[in-house]
């Protein structure tokens, strides 16, 4: 009994791989390396260097465009824009094994080694010996078969960069052309960008800095915010995002102009670290892999934003408004000859409603002259508004005895807001009252 005992717990246990862990390592290394030269034009790799969550470095966050051809000489050709400019250079990589397989470009490459170059000698980035804190040696991780990239890993400091292989009957030069292209459709207008999904609302400044400054939808945006670096490509943009751990600052604005801190509390702030294309009619940024979330300009938020001053062209109008207004334009002309309401505006009265200017011409001259009629502006879904008419301004009401009372608050309703030209507010924006029976189309 004793001697079975000593059998039973003393098993023998069979190797469950056939190879050594140093055997697996070195073919995983070899089909690495096949991999890499497999694309015959090469390879796209978007680069990041850093992602410093809590503060401003657009140099650090922002993301770079390569394109690779690895050679089975041990050769390996670099493309990129440099001050404007398409250049390539060739210097030597290699796959080698440091606990994992690591992607090395292990002799000097001007173009790539740029980001992560601490020399100060250099002049690069400061001179505090940290670069701008890019790598050069990268953990090979999964291949994507599905979505056609690998991802890779910055060995010091982390960031995922993924490589897609480049179609073989484009040039590098013509990849860059439609990257830059990409870019400008995007972000030369400098508009505020908005992040939808199910259960979450995320307003993202900053867009044309290629870092976008991050806070949940209505938030206080005097302190705060996140940081996270993006990447134009070819279909859209790559963001470099995650969940961050922050502290949040709110603030009073005092009469003075100086700001009382309120409170200073954590918050976490989430960020897809995903590709967004851009849809058929380009006018959002899709989530490649959950199509429910999607980023655009917020055609409402144009027609919120502080400051803004919005002329109105009407585009369909109802008989009731038609009706009225020229009732307001005979009672006007009774009085003044050549007299009459000229045009309408919106701008935020700064009290947290909305004043809708009624322009008009005084006997035959030009019209400089506006009444201001209020009314409140609540959101009621993703990219409409219910305006509410809310009353005079005592001072400039000059038109309120001639009828003008009958005719504004026929401007009530609930409005859809699209954008005339996708991310480009100044192209104007189209509300139409989900009567339909009303259409402004409104320019700055």
């Amino acid at each position: 009994m004793f001697g079975a005992v000593l059998v039973a717990c003393s098993p023998r246990v069979d190797d469950i791989f056939d190879d050594t862990a140093v055997v697996r390592l070195e073919n995983r290394r070899q089909a690495i390396m096949q991999q890499l030269m497999s694309a015959p034009n090469g390879w796209e790799m978007q680069y990041f260097a850093q992602s410093d969550p809590t503060a401003s470095d657009p140099e650090k966050h922002q993301g770079y465009n390569f394109t690779m051809l690895f050679r089975n000489d041990g050769t390996v050709t670099v493309g990129a824009m440099v001050d404007g400019v398409f250049k390539t250079e060739t210097s030597m990589w290699d796959v080698i094994n440091d606990n994992s397989n690591v992607l090395t470009f292990n002799t000097f490459n001007s173009i790539f080694h740029y980001y992560s170059n601490p020399d100060p000698d250099l002049g690069l980035w400061g001179a505090d010996g940290e670069g701008l804190g890019g790598d050069y040696e990268f953990l090979v991780l999964e291949y994507n078969a599905k979505e056609n990239y690998q991802l890779l890993k910055g060995k010091k400091n982390g960031c995922y960069i993924r490589m897609y292989p480049l179609p073989t009957d484009k040039t590098w030069e013509d990849y860059f052309a439609e990257v830059d292209a990409m870019d400008k459709f995007l972000f030369d207008e400098q508009a505020t960008l908005e992040l939808y999904d199910n259960n979450i609302h995320l307003t993202m400044y900053n867009g044309y800095l290629h870092e976008f400054r991050v806070f949940n939808y209505d938030a206080d945006t005097l302190g705060g915010g996140t940081y996270f670096g993006f990447i134009a490509n070819t279909q859209g943009i790559y963001i470099n995002g995650g969940d961050f751990h922050l502290m949040v600052t709110t603030y009073m604005e005092n009469e003075d102009g100086t700001k009382t801190v309120l409170e200073t509390h954590d918050t976490i702030v989430s960020m897809p670290r995903e590709a967004f294309v851009l849809n058929e009619d380009k006018s959002r940024l899709v989530c490649a892999t959950h199509p429910e979330m999607y980023i655009t300009v917020d055609a409402a938020g144009v027609f919120m934003a502080p400051k803004s001053m919005l002329k109105v062209n009407m585009k369909r109008v109802p008989d009731a408004i038609t009706t009225a207004e020229a009732q307001v334009n005979a009672n006007i002309s009774a009085i003044l000859a050549k007299s009459a309401i000229a045009s309408y505006a919106w701008q935020p009265a700064g009290d947290g409603r909305f004043e809708l200017r009624v322009y008009y011409s005084l006997g035959g001259k030009a019209a400089k002259d506006y009444d201001i009629y209020y009314f409140t502006a609540e959101r009621v879904g993703r990219h409409s508004i219910r305006l509410t008419y809310d009353g005079t301004y005592a001072e400039r009401s000059q038109l309120q005895g001639y009828g003008t009372l009958d005719l504004v608050p026929l401007f009530n309703g609930t409005y859809d807001f699209v954008l005339n030209k996708p991310f480009a507010p100044s192209y104007g924006v189209m509300a139409t009252r989900q009567s339909g029976d009303l259409v402004m189309e409104m320019t700055y």
